[in-house]
């Protein structure tokens, strides 16, 4: 080949639209000047075909796509509550068939309908992922429980599993790098400029001891937390609607260790009563025993999780959504409430 048509400051470039050097040596023989111009043009305006498949990102997409995760866990959480709440209901309501004395056979029929559907809805909420492989949620140690401090997983089926599975995703896009940054002055930060600080209310948890299914007791029960980053406390503040239990107040002393975990003592229990005398009656408190919790906590753990004791890790943080999981595996999902 000439070398007036060897174009070696271009070699590289055309090599990636011509398919073997053979093949260009042979039309530049039939006709030189063809070939170096259409090589020319291609150099010069090469083809944008490949690249017409391609997704360019621009500065919000990170956003977007947490908007979109957010939207699609709280959906899920809401189907999910509303999944347990409608099997507690039938279960409730087979519970009051079974106390009363049916005689008509008619009558037993429809009870019967009505337990089987219960035990069919229990095995639904409970089955597992027949396509993810994902294991069943099982049991697992913990902390302050009315089962002397043992707290339980929750086995959530397949609703709440893609509660997680949302959760998991989002995580990944967590937006602060350092959720505990200004709780009890972490980092530096005063605690004004805490994002835990404030009441969130609780959307979704895993753990047993934090659910309180409607009861005709105590009806529907309201379950918060309180963060105040100055004294770096986290209060559980749960409410029922009716009954002499009006509720009770969880204090927890936080102490962060790291830019996403806490460590938790839990110090108290404040218990709120209806009564003609509520000054002297209306609420009393009980000292926890922070120690033996600490031990119970870390008596199935070993190396360095052994000697963390209690503790919670965030996993994601913005202005209205928080999500963490405890040292026993237990996720906890919750919504600002003080905007």
């Amino acid at each position: 080949m000439s070398p007036h048509f060897a174009l070696p400051s271009r070699r590289t470039t055309t090599s990636a639209f011509v398919t073997t050097p053979h093949a260009s040596a042979r039309v530049s023989d039939v006709c030189p000047r063809i070939a170096s111009t259409s090589l020319q043009g291609i150099i010069e305006q090469p083809s944008t075909e490949q690249f017409k498949n391609l997704i360019y990102a621009t500065d919000n997409t990170a956003q977007l796509l947490r908007d979109e995760l957010k939207s699609r866990l709280i959906t899920a959480a809401d189907d999910f509550k509303t999944m347990k709440a409608q099997e507690g209901a039938i279960a409730r309501k087979a519970k009051e068939v079974d106390e009363k004395s049916v005689v008509s056979n008619q009558e037993k029929q429809r009870w019967f309908v009505l337990r089987l559907l219960s035990k069919i809805v229990h095995k639904i909420s409970r089955s597992k992922k027949n396509a993810s492989g994902k294991e069943k949620l099982k049991q697992s140690e913990g902390i302050l429980t009315s089962d002397s401090f043992r707290q339980m997983k929750l086995e959530v089926g397949v609703a709440g599993e893609r509660v997680i599975e949302i959760a998991e995703q989002l995580s990944l896009l967590n937006p602060t790098p350092i959720p505990t940054l200004g709780f009890k002055s972490y980092g530096g930060a005063p605690p004004t400029e805490s994002k835990l600080a404030g009441t969130w209310k609780l959307r979704f948890t895993t753990a047993a001891d934090a659910s309180f299914p409607e009861s005709e007791k105590r009806g529907i029960a309201t379950t918060s937390q309180v963060v105040d980053a100055q004294e770096g406390t986290l209060t559980n503040v749960v409410d029922f609607e009716r009954g002499t239990l009006k509720g009770f107040r969880v204090i927890v002393a936080g102490d962060p260790f790291s830019a996403t975990d806490i460590g938790l003592s839990f110090r108290a229990v404040k218990i709120l009563r209806e009564s003609r005398f509520p000054r002297l009656f209306g609420q009393f408190t009980v000292r926890l025993p922070t120690r033996l919790i600490r031990w119970l906590a870390s008596r199935n753990k070993s190396g360095e999780e052994k000697n963390k004791g209690p503790y919670l890790q965030l996993r994601y943080l913005d202005e209205d959504l928080r999500m963490h999981i405890t040292d026993s595996g237990n996720w906890f999902i919750q919504t600002r409430l003080d905007n």
